[in-house]
């Protein structure tokens, strides 16, 4: 390759900013975090391509720089340490027995993730061959046109300034290799001036075209956006139905509404004495169209930190149970019931969690992992009426403090006012907390609302969540009910939050001592939380067709008094006519940040290996062709006996030759030109081989006859060429 020059300095950058714009839309089209890694890792190999740096040295680099982004982005444990390194050794061996057996989808992701940075290496080496040996660009260019028009055409990518940055880079590329500043010969001065002047002319145009078609008046597009129709098409989404479609327990309440798909899928099933709903997560910012977390932390160890998972006071009776988990599939989120007391995990995994979500996840060796099955201890309640009724009266430490309220009273300032008056007409007649709970609570019963999972409204642009399902559409499933139950009690301040899980699911073993349920992903479920002082946080159910399987004591009535409130209740739900029980499904949270990444990067990894796996496979036959092309050919012509045979072998010969750097020039001879490569070789092969070529172009000799006598000559400098 010629020495590193201006020209070549150029070329290696454009190449760079060329090759990355096929990883800018990663963050958007996919969920795959930590680009600027991959963008970096890319930015090296250039460099050390440029700097011509030795192959060996390369290797230490980049495996280097691999390891540590691994570490980076998927273990808590300092690099290169032991505990890590005997974590990612035994974990990489585990993969390669998978690769080996074939089971690609089940690769680990710091598995993917290096096979994706092992890509971009061959990826930068392609380039540069394209580029210094090959003289070509163009296809690459018009593959990166083609791609990032693509995701702008049918994903959420905005590819605006992508496509100019792509044309402008790309056209400077081919302007460099076609003027070809600095050849390998000695040129003349003015030579070289010509070409300087070109290039600033190319330069010069580029620039003018490029700001017309950016200023230029654009016409609207002709088509509609394609985007909304195959997000419809492929959610199945129907009339009146949202293409905000759910199944089970997803990964992000930012945006609530839309329908719900049914998904029997089983989740899990739990062999435990009580019933009782599957708690996993809580969150307490609602922003209008949804639900996020207040804060993003570090998970850290369960063990010394139970404070932090909901517990109750010395006052409130309760009784301890144990619970048996199997999940169907391997998972790493981890279900629990108020008050947790301890969780057993199996495979020396250990529980850790997230205090802003109260999120429990299992870890091996310091980083998230999964679990096929574990063990739990816990305190389930039994609330005592009475007890909540008189907590206004008793105060508590923990809600005085200014964070805690503002916390979980939080609203924010678009909440419609009509949402607040109605919390306030609701609780007119109630006096205490929890009377103005309960008053809530029943207010769904009644008053218009259906419950519904299939023709379920989204809010739009400037319109609030819970204001449309209290006002308007009065439709909706446990997000609707609970968010809007949350909110209106934080309007009166009242402090309550969020809660996600799953309903108690179905018992399956009948007649068995240890009742055992099987929860699917219909089972998803959103219920509220709401903290009394002295008692701690309790849970209360406001979707309609659910009750609540926590248990309450009645606080001791007179009979008449008892009669007459049931018949109210029955009056209220009297005209409405109740719709069959249905199990729902539910999102799931978004992760705090590390967890988030492993799922993510697992994703959009495991997409991109699956994709791009026979484009590596035959790039690695290509980088090794002349390898298995010599061995293919030398049977393939050594079997074959036409007239032909020794014409199509000696320019397949001389193809080689020209692969080895002795390429015959135009003005040569073909006796020049092999004894020029005799000399090269230190060979007369050549040059015997020539003159029996020369005696059947010259009609002196029978093709087939001089073949059978040049196969050997043939052979040896075939092989001299492919060495």
């Amino acid at each position: 390759m010629k020495s590193l020059n201006i020209r070549s300095i150029l070329l290696y950058v454009g190449a760079f900013l060329l090759l990355i714009e096929w990883l800018h839309p990663l963050s958007v089209v996919t969920d795959t975090g930590e680009i600027q890694y991959f963008i970096f890792f890319v930015s090296i190999n250039f460099l050390l391509l440029m700097l011509q740096t030795p192959f060996f040295i390369v290797m230490v680099i980049n495996v280097a720089f691999v390891l540590y982004a691994v570490n980076r982005i998927y273990y808590q444990m300092p690099f290169l340490s032991a505990e890590w390194f005997s974590a990612f050794v035994n974990q990489i061996s585990i993969d390669i027995g998978r690769i080996i057996g074939w089971q690609i989808p089940n690769l680990s992701v710091e598995m993917r993730t290096c096979l994706f940075f092992i890509l971009l290496w061959i990826m930068a080496y392609l380039i540069r061959y394209w580029i210094f040996y090959q003289q070509k660009i163009f296809f690459f260019f018009l593959l990166t046109i083609v791609y990032v028009t693509v995701l702008d055409t049918f994903s959420e990518y905005d590819a605006t300034f992508a496509i100019v940055r792509v044309v402008a880079i790309g056209f400077l590329l081919l302007g460099f290799l076609r003027l070809n500043i600095d050849g390998g010969k000695k040129q003349k001065l003015s030579h070289v001036e010509n070409r300087v002047r070109s290039f600033f002319l190319l330069l010069g145009v580029l620039v003018i075209a490029v700001s017309i078609a950016y200023i230029a008046p654009k016409s609207a597009p002709k088509w509609p956006d394609p985007v909304p129709f195959l997000t419809a098409y492929t959610q199945n989404s129907g009339e009146g139905a949202s293409n905000n479609q759910r199944i089970g327990y997803d990964t992000d309440d930012s945006e609530l509404g839309g329908a719900f798909t049914a998904d029997d899928t089983i989740v899990f099933t739990a062999q435990t004495e009580k019933e009782h709903y599957w708690r996993i997560e809580t969150k307490d910012v609602y922003t209008g169209k949804g639900w996020e977390t207040s804060y993003n932390d570090a998970s850290r160890p369960l063990e010394g930190n139970e404070n932090v998972l909901p517990q109750y006071g010395a006052s409130v009776e309760k009784e301890l149970y144990t619970a048996s988990i199997t999940f169907e599939q391997p998972t790493i989120h981890l279900m629990h019931v108020p008050e947790l007391k301890s969780i057993s995990l199996n495979d020396e995994l250990q529980p850790q969690i997230t205090p802003a979500n109260e999120k429990l996840f299992p870890y091996n060796q310091g980083r998230v992992t999964e679990a096929q099955s574990y063990e739990m201890t816990y305190a389930y309640p039994t609330f005592n009426i009475e007890q909540l009724q008189s907590s206004d009266r008793n105060g508590s430490s923990i809600e005085q403090k200014s964070s805690f309220q503002s916390r979980y009273t939080q609203l924010p300032e678009s909440l419609p006012n009509r949402v607040g008056q109605l919390a306030q007409e609701i609780t007119a007649e109630e006096s205490t907390r929890y009377d103005k709970v309960k008053a809530v609570e029943k207010y769904f019963q009644a008053n218009g609302f259906v419950y519904d999972t299939s023709d379920v409204a989204i809010p739009d642009e400037g319109e609030d969540y819970v204001d449309q399902f209290l006002f308007e559409t009065l439709r909706g499933y446990c997000d609707n009910f609970s968010s809007s139950m949350v909110v209106l009690l934080r309007t009166l301040d009242i402090p309550a939050r969020w809660v996600k899980g799953y309903t108690e699911g179905e018992q399956i073993s009948a007649g068995a001592e240890t009742p055992v349920y099987q929860v699917t992903q219909n089972n998803a479920h959103s219920w509220v939380e709401v903290y009394f002082p002295g008692t701690g946080w309790v849970p209360f159910e406001p979707t309609k067709t659910f009750s609540s399987p926590y248990e309450f004591d009645e606080p001791q009535r007179e009979e008449g008094n008892q009669d007459n409130e049931e018949r109210e209740v029955e009056e209220a739900t009297e005209p409405e006519v109740q719709e069959p029980v249905k199990e729902e499904q539910k999102p799931e949270e978004k992760q705090t940040e590390n967890n988030e990444k492993v799922e993510s990067s697992a994703t959009a990894i495991s997409l991109w290996w699956l994709l791009l796996l026979p484009l590596i496979i035959i790039f690695l036959l290509y980088l090794t062709r002349y390898k298995w092309l010599t061995r293919v050919m030398i049977p393939y012509y050594r079997k074959r006996s036409d007239e032909k045979t020794f014409e199509k072998a000696y320019f397949f010969l001389i193809s080689m030759l020209a692969r080895k750097g002795l390429k015959r020039d135009s003005h040569e001879t073909l006796r020049d030109f092999a004894l020029r490569v005799d000399q090269q070789l230190h060979t007369n092969d050549m040059s015997e081989l020539t003159k029996k070529y020369e005696r059947v172009f010259y009609k002196q000799q029978s093709s087939v006859e001089a073949w059978n006598q040049a196969i050997e000559l043939w052979e040896n400098l075939i092989k001299k060429t492919g060495s």
